[in-house]
């Protein structure tokens, strides 16, 4: 799916680009939805939440990474496409839910992450 990313600030994705939706369904009809951009500009994982995606694989013409690391929440009005794919490759989606959980510390313990008062 083509997403309007603009405006950005600091190093955050921007542009019109290819995006993973990882929100739940049913989440869009309040007109919001969280995705993660896709770049094609490189193929390799440079940073933790990096996940690699092959061609061919949701409908990408060419490999690349999807950046976990910088999900965000958007209006569905951003939307400048239509579905182009699914993520098929179980590995894929499986690492893909791997960087989320880690990246919003949701695998830390609560008493490790200053949740619990003592």
């Amino acid at each position: 799916m083509l997403v309007d990313l603009e405006p950005v600030q600091g190093h955050e994705q921007g542009g019109t680009r290819r995006v993973l939706v990882v929100s739940y369904e049913p989440f869009h009809r309040s007109g919001l939805m969280t995705v993660c951009p896709i770049s094609a500009a490189r193929q390799t994982s440079r940073y933790p939440g990096d996940v690699p995606i092959i061609a061919g694989d949701a409908g990408q013409t060419k490999a690349g990474v999807i950046i976990c690391g910088q999900s965000r929440t958007v209006s569905t009005a951003r939307v400048r496409g239509r579905i182009v794919g699914i993520v098929r490759d179980p590995a894929t989606r499986t690492a893909v839910r791997k960087a989320l959980t880690h990246h919003l510390g949701l695998d830390i313990p609560a008493r490790l992450d200053g949740a619990l008062a003592e």
